[in-house]
């Protein structure tokens, strides 16, 4: 995915991709960010896409990054958030360099979705080179066993509902067929872009790999309404989800790794 692909989803970025601060059902990102909120504590947005994040967390830190590949993503976010706590920057995430600043809290949402293993490491380099010593990172990610279970949750639609609505086994068989281009590698076309789709434990080790150590992981949940058009009234539990990790830098040293 270059800065053309994400520009050219600046104009539908809300239909392709959700914005979990603005579906997040319970709130969970937020009760995040505000354990961690403080007026010396900085943070780095990396991916911040159109800026939803942003008014959240000049809500609770002082000094704010905004970092994106995308020019035009960029200048919607400048626009979304004109506070002068936030300093916008241009970086390719994806080939893994050191970025020049360090920070307390480094978010990551829904960032991680390169269908290419390779640049994900690579931002996750990224994103560790930006931690301080004692730092956190927030990472959201979409949960490939969500996409599972609303397929599931569609089969029992139809046997509850029975008529039109939900799927049919084979139906929901061929339309999970189309949609997770590789279930080995957890690839889901969204929108008719090639997605990455994460495990749980796939993503701790992943972390794990890249000098994460995860402390903390739960669900994000959103509304039915966002995978199922006109979802049945009694469809109130088990929502869908992403996953969200707090991570912090372990102390085991990466190979090529210099001492600060």
């Amino acid at each position: 995915m270059d800065r053309q692909y994400w520009d050219s989803l600046a104009d539908n970025y809300e239909e392709n991709l959700l914005e979990i601060s603005r579906e997040d059902l319970e709130g969970a990102l937020a009760d995040e960010l505000s354990a961690l909120r403080g007026e010396d504590v900085s943070v780095a947005d990396l991916g911040c896409g159109p800026g939803s994040l942003l008014p959240l967390l000049v809500r609770y830190f002082n000094n704010v990054i905004a970092v994106d590949y995308a020019e035009r993503l960029l200048n919607q976010a400048r626009r979304r958030c004109r506070s002068r706590k936030v300093r916008f920057a241009s970086y390719d995430l994806s080939e893994g360099r050191k970025l020049p600043f360090k920070v307390e809290v480094v978010c990551c949402i829904n960032a991680l979705i390169d269908p290419d293993r390779n640049k994900r490491a690579g931002m996750l380099r990224s994103l560790r080179s930006v931690m301080q010593k004692k730092g956190v990172a927030v990472i959201v990610v979409p949960a490939l066993e969500s996409v599972f279970h609303v397929y599931h949750t569609l089969r029992m639609i139809r046997e509850r509902a029975g008529g039109m609505d939900g799927l049919g086994l084979r139906e929901a068989e061929r339309m999970l067929r189309a949609e997770v281009q590789s279930f080995s590698d957890g690839i889901v076309r969204v929108g008719g872009t090639l997605t990455k789709y994460w495990l749980r434990e796939e993503l701790i080790t992943c972390l794990k790999e890249q000098g994460l150590s995860v402390q903390r992981i739960r669900k994000v949940e959103y509304k039915w309404s966002e995978e199922i058009v006109n979802p049945p009234e009694w469809l109130n539990e088990a929502p869908p989800w992403d996953w969200m990790v707090l991570c912090e830098k372990s102390t085991a040293k990466l190979s090529g790794e210099r001492s600060n």
